[in-house]
């Protein structure tokens, strides 16, 4: 009866061993089937031009932003140089459109 009750446990024992080995080889086969298909998609990315890492739903966007603070007194502020801009619009060989903005100060009467 012992013995019968000693080779269930170590029957158990080894059974929950390959359970636990059998998850672990999942989890190692799922990672690097991941891996693969990220990487299959990053590739068809590059071959199709489109930025890395975004979905097909998703807008590359990028600005600069420049703040500018000028303290004045008085009379002062009659003498600043004004300040044009002009924009040209364009769109690249991926079909975005770009805006160029040029910057030109114009001299103050």
């Amino acid at each position: 009866m012992w013995a019968f009750l000693a080779q269930l446990l170590i029957a158990l024992l080894l059974l929950a061993f390959f359970l636990v080995s059998c998850q672990n080889v999942m989890h190692i086969v799922r990672g690097s089937v991941r891996f693969l298909l990220k990487h299959a998609h990053r590739e068809l990315d590059k071959e199709l031009g489109e930025s890395a890492g975004l979905a097909d739903d998703e807008e590359a966007l990028s600005a600069r932003v420049v703040r500018r603070r000028v303290l004045v007194k008085g009379n002062e502020a009659l003498h600043l140089p004004g300040e044009q801009v002009t924009e040209e619009h364009f769109t690249d060989d991926q079909g975005n459109i770009i805006t160029k903005k040029d910057h030109t100060s114009t001299p103050n009467h």
